[in-house]
C-alpha cells in the first residue's frame, strides 16, 4: 500500500474527540437523549473520512467499492441513530443511564466505551479504506458480503419495525411478540445485527493488503459474543422468563422458537429453565423493557 497508516490514527482521533466533547456536553446538561445519535454520526464522519483519505484516483481503482461500504456503514448507523433517537424523544430518557446521570465520570466511560465500539465496528473497513488497489479482480467477494449486509439490515429493520408496531398497540400492553419474524426467531434483530457485520467484514476482505488484517474478523465475532452471551440475549432472555415464565404460551413460544437463528433450534445460546414469574430476576421486570436497555449497543 502506498497510503499512509494516518488514517487509523485520524479515525481513532475524530472518534474518541466526539465522545470526549460529546461526553462532556452531556455531563453538563445532565441528558442522555443525544448518546446514540451521536454514536451514529460517529460511524458515519469515520466512515466517510476513511474513505477520502489520501483519495487519489489515478492510483486506486477501488474507490467505488470503497464509497459503497461507507455508504453500507452509514445506512445502518442512518437507521440505528434516527430508531434509537426517536425512541429516547419518545420516552423522555434512557433507562440504561440512570444510574450513570448521577455520577459524571461513569457516564463518560459509557461515552468512551461507545468510542471503543465505533472504532471495532469500523476496523475491518478501515483496512480495507488504507490499501490502494490495482485491480478489482476480487469485487464479486465484496459484492457478496454487501449482499449478506443488506438482507442482515432489512432483517433487523423489519423486526425493530415489527416490534415498534406491537407495542405501540395498546392491546398488547404487559404481552410479548409471537409474529412476524419473531415466530421464527425470538432476537431477530440481533440475528440481522450479527449479519450484517460480518457481511461487512467479507465485502472488506479482498482489499486487505496485510494477513494482520484478517484479524479483524474479531471484531464481529465481538459482536456476536457480546449479543449471545454477555449483555444481549441473556438480559432479555431473563427478562422473559421473570415476566411470563408461569405462563404456558411462553413456554411454548420458548421451546418451539429459536432464541437467535431462525429454525435452527440447536444453538440455544441462553437457556433459562421456565420458573414462576418473579424468580431468578427483579420483581415485575419488563422483557421488553430489557430490549429497550440492550438494544445494538450492548452498553
Amino acid at each position: 500500500s502506498t497510503q499512509s497508516t494516518g488514517i487509523f490514527y485520524l479515525t481513532l482521533i475524530v472518534d474518541f474527540g466526539l465522545q470526549l466533547i460529546f461526553g462532556l456536553l452531556s455531563i453538563l446538561l445532565k441528558t442522555e437523549k443525544f448518546y446514540d445519535f451521536i454514536g451514529a454520526l460517529t460511524h458515519i464522519s469515520c466512515a466517510f473520512l476513511g474513505v477520502f483519505y489520501n483519495w487519489d484516483t489515478t492510483k486506486d481503482i477501488s474507490f467505488e467499492a470503497k464509497l459503497i461500504q461507507a455508504v453500507c456503514i452509514s445506512l445502518w448507523a442512518g437507521k440505528l441513530g434516527a430508531f434509537l433517537f426517536y425512541r429516547v424523544i419518545k420516552a423522555g430518557s434512557d433507562s440504561r443511564f440512570e444510574e450513570a446521570k448521577k455520577k459524571p465520570l461513569v457516564l463518560l466511560i459509557y461515552w468512551m466505551l461507545q468510542g471503543v465500539w465505533v472504532y471495532l465496528n469500523l476496523l475491518p473497513s478501515l483496512f480495507m479504506f488504507y490499501t490502494d488497489v490495482k485491480d478489482n479482480k476480487l469485487l464479486y467477494v465484496s459484492i457478496i458480503g454487501w449482499v449478506v449486509f443488506l438482507f442482515g439490515l432489512v432483517f433487523e429493520t423489519v423486526s425493530d419495525y415489527q416490534k415498534t408496531v406491537f407495542r405501540n398497540n395498546p392491546s398488547n400492553k404487559g404481552r410479548f411478540i409471537t409474529t412476524g419474524l419473531w415466530s421464527i426467531s425470538r432476537h431477530p434483530n440481533y440475528f440481522g445485527e450479527i449479519v450484517l457485520w460480518f457481511g461487512l467484514f467479507i465485502a472488506a476482505a479482498p482489499y486487505f493488503s496485510t494477513p494482520y488484517a484478517f484479524i479483524t474478523v474479531l471484531c464481529p465475532t465481538l459482536t456476536a459474543v457480546q449479543i449471545c452471551f454477555l449483555s444481549g440475549i441473556p438480559l432479555l432472555e431473563k427478562g422473559g422468563i421473570t415476566r411470563w415464565g408461569n405462563e404456558e404460551a411462553y413456554a411454548k413460544y420458548v421451546s418451539s422458537v429459536s432464541v437467535l437463528v431462525p429454525f435452527v433450534m440447536c444453538c440455544e445460546c441462553y437457556k433459562v429453565p421456565l420458573t414462576a414469574a418473579g424468580e431468578g430476576g427483579r420483581s415485575g421486570y419488563n422483557s421488553t423493557d430489557a430490549l429497550e436497555e440492550g438494544n445494538q449497543q450492548g452498553v
